[in-house]
Order: C-alpha cells, then structure tokens, then sequence
C-alpha cells in the first residue's frame, strides 16, 4: 500500500496493543478506529466515513418510517437466525403502535418510557421486563442508527428506565429423576404426552419437538434428525425448514424410552408431523405451556413450562454422570458455557459432595 494523499487520513501500527491505527478528521472531528491488519484499519475507517456521511434530510421523519427504514437497510442483512429475525420484527412492530407517529425531533425518555409502562399494564398480554429489555435493546440500536446518520442529536432511549412493576422471569425448575418419574406417569393419558415425554428424554427444544416430522426419525435404526422447528408468524404457527442456530442441526441417538413414544405414535397412518394440533397443523406454543403448567401442577410437581424439560434432561444426564460435553451435543450448544450457567440445575444437596471426602481421605480408617 503506497503513500497516502491528502485528505485520506493517516494509518500507522500500534506498537503499544498490537495491530493498526487508522484515523482522520471527519466532521469536523478526528476519528480513529483500530484493526489487526493495515488494510483491515483502512476499511474500518472507510466504513466509519461512509456512514457519518450519509445524511437522510427529513426533518418531519417520524419513529415509523425510520423502524422501516432500519429494518430494510439493516435488519435484513445481518445473518440472525429466523428466530431472532422473527423476535426483532415483533418489537418492531411493537414499537411503531406504540410511539410510530412521534416526530424524531419529540422523541425522549420521558415518551419511551411512557411506551414502556403501558406495555406493561396493557390488559392483553401484558410485557415483563425480559421482553421489555428486547424492545428498549431493538429501539436503542434503531436511534443509534439514526444518530450516526445525523438524523437525532442523541440517543434518548439509553436513558430510558423499565417499569418497577414489570414482571421478573421466575428462576428456572428442573426435576430430580423421582420426579421424571411421576411426570412420565403422569403423561400417560393427556394427548401433548408423547411430545412432552419425548422432550423429556432427549432434551429437544419445544419448537423442534413440535417440527419434527417421520421423515426425520429413522426408527429402526433408533435415530432422530433435528432440522425442522415451528415458528410463530403474527401468532400463528408454521413449520419451518431451519433451526435457532447452525449447530442446533444434529443426529441423536434415540434412548429405548424415545422409541416406544414414536412407535406407538406411529402405529397410527405416519406422515409429516409427528405431533400434531386437533386440527392437524402445527401445536401452539400456547397450547403446549397451558398443557404441561396443568399436568405438572396436578400431579404435586413444580409448575414447568416445555422449555424446563429441555432443562431436566441436560440436570438429570449431568447428576447422573454423563460427561457435560456430550450433553452439550445432544443439546446442540456449541460451548460448555451455555450448558453451565442456564441448563445445569443442582438436583442434590450440595452436602453430598462433601461426604466424598471420607473416602478420598479414608476418614473411616482413622477413626
């Protein structure tokens, strides 16, 4: 790379971090940004030019047009799984109800956090503070958006506060294997049953437990293959050919205890959807939280949602002594991480641990 000219900045090596320093006066500022390599720096640096130049001249654009404008431009080119993508498009859609028609030059905090309050006393459905921390999170990187594009001087919603009120995700509950037990039981009779006892055992995520097809389950060789999901589309389920994540992709071996599930399922004419709705179609999520929130309740067991039996079977595999890497496969987590900190669950009392120690140090013996 040769000489600079005027006017296009500077790059040179950063000696004290490592790696390369481009930076330049743009805006009337001197901006700098840091990459690895040179040319890494110079891109960075034509990237960062390139949208502080940018400039949008509507002084009457409103919150609407600029959520469109950010989901066309933005949103639709970041590789987010079609989950994500689907969880975006409903704050979105959220947002322009709620605060749409407020000229950017009138939206603050005090209007944000107006929104955010009555999201959360609305009679229907209304918003605990997890969903509302995902729709202040896509607000804050639209006007982010904006403010990089001179659009708004600042940023109001980084300031924005979430309702006291607003309800707190309970902890999550994982059974012991005794109570497995009285929930296999329990699930005999009730039509979600066989799903939820194949979630149980194989810790298959609630939208790829209701995706699964026959063409996915080999049963003679006693194999499942993950590659379906069913999604939401404006509250409506479908069935969709993609997972949450690229590694949510994979093979399990099935346990003797699956295959009795799927082949008393499949005593019954077998095609497409393994479980389904009484109208034939994909089961709601709804549906399927009211279902297992009754069954467990009435059976003396911890309140669970479907999403907690992906939790018992990863608890129960690891108490049991199954290495934590291959429960994170069966899983589809790429790291240990995940699997350590949301889905392991203590299913004893931390004391039996220490008991341990008599053997390792042969207490018995000494006394």
């Amino acid at each position: 790379m040769g000489r600079r000219n005027n006017g296009e900045g500077t790059v040179y090596r950063d000696h004290r971090r490592g790696g390369w320093i481009a930076a330049k006066k743009i805006d009337g500022r001197m901006r700098q940004v840091s990459a690895p390599t040179k040319a890494g720096a110079v891109e960075r640096l034509r990237s960062l030019e390139a949208e502080t130049a940018y400039t949008v001249d509507q002084p009457g654009m409103n919150l609407a047009q600029l959520l469109e404008t950010w989901s066309e431009r933005v949103l639709a080119g970041r590789l987010y799984s079609p989950a994500t993508v689907e969880s975006y498009r409903w704050a979105l859609d959220l947002l322009t109800v709620e605060l749409g028609q407020v000229p950017l030059a009138q939206l603050d905090v005090d209007k944000i956090e107006a929104s955010f309050d009555r999201l959360t006393l609305r009679e229907h459905r209304p918003l605990g503070r997890r969903s509302l921390k995902l729709v202040r999170s896509v607000l804050s990187q639209v006007l982010d958006y904006a403010q990089r594009r001179r659009l708004i001087a600042g940023n109001p919603c980084i300031h924005a506060e979430l309702p006291p009120q607003a309800s707190r995700p309970r902890g999550r509950v994982a059974l012991d294997l005794n109570q497995v037990r009285t929930l296999w039981r329990a699930l005999e009779p009730e039509p979600y049953g066989g799903m939820f006892r194949l979630q149980m055992v194989t810790g298959l995520r609630p939208a790829e437990v209701a995706g699964l097809c026959w063409d996915s389950v080999d049963l003679e060789r006693g194999l499942l293959v993950v590659r379906r999901s069913v999604r939401l589309r404006h509250g409506v389920p479908y069935l969709a050919d993609g997972l949450k994540t690229a590694s949510s992709f994979r093979t399990i071996a099935l346990p003797a205890a699956a295959l009795a599930v799927l082949e008393e399922l499949h005593a019954e004419p077998a095609a497409g959807l393994c479980f389904r709705s009484s109208s034939g179609g994909p089961i709601d999520p709804a549906n399927a939280r009211r279902a297992l929130a009754r069954i467990t309740v009435m059976a003396g067991l911890p309140r669970l949602s479907p999403n907690e039996l992906r939790h018992t079977a990863a608890s129960v595999l690891i108490d049991q002594g199954v290495p934590v890497e291959l429960v994170a496969d069966l899983l589809g987590h790429t790291n240990l991480r995940m699997l350590a900190e949301h889905y392991r669950h203590r299913l004893r009392p931390a004391a039996d641990a220490a008991v341990r120690f008599d053997a390792l140090l042969e207490i018995g013996a000494l006394r």
